[in-house]
């Protein structure tokens, strides 16, 4: 019988199966995009689409101030019209690459999103963005999967149960925010 103490460790022991090295590396690209006013385009399908969603929001809105310029955040998963109508008229696997091709420069940041790691739109996506220029932080669970091989930094959480890995992922963007709230406050 799963208990609450059960539940609790298992997500505990989920979250510090992080590389806190690979957490500061990828809080540079971060922190490097906001510096050069690049944008930050994030990805992910299903429960990955809707944190993608959301942390798109909070980095923009939760890190807002009224003496510095704000994150330049997207969430590719928010346009419905256009990955329905890549889906539909070229092929699901390219929903994001479609729309990157139209928005991203060099050196914007993607942020991909996939508890598998082998998301085949969102590897499409990474790939594509790193061939032109862009950066790719990658959030996984497992082993990483291909995610691990397209993104410029990729975190890992190593379990294999998706609601602890996806918690995991809204932990870290939660971690995101708090550290780019404080930065640009001060």
């Amino acid at each position: 019988m799963l208990t609450i103490e059960k539940y609790f460790d298992a997500l505990y022991n989920t979250l510090t199966t992080l590389s806190t090295t690979h957490l500061d590396a990828a809080t540079g690209i971060l922190d490097q995009a906001y510096q050069v006013d690049a944008t930050i385009f994030v990805i992910g399908n299903g429960q990955s689409a809707a944190t993608a969603s959301a942390f798109a929001l909070d980095l923009t809105k939760q890190t807002a101030s009224t003496h510095r310029r704000r994150f330049r955040t997207l969430a590719l998963t928010d346009n419905v019209a256009a990955l329905t109508a890549w889906a539909n008229d070229v092929r699901y696997d390219s929903v994001f690459t479609e729309q990157l091709r139209a928005l991203m420069r060099p050196g914007d940041v993607i942020v991909a999103v996939s508890v598998s790691g082998n998301s085949p739109n969102v590897i499409d996506a990474c790939g594509w963005a790193r061939e032109n220029g862009g950066k790719v932080i990658g959030l996984a669970g497992f082993e990483g999967g291909k995610l691990r091989e397209v993104s410029n930094v990729c975190l890992v959480f190593k379990s294999q149960d998706f609601g602890h890995v996806e918690t995991a992922h809204v932990a870290v963007m939660h971690y995101w925010v708090d550290v780019f709230r404080e930065r640009l406050a001060g």
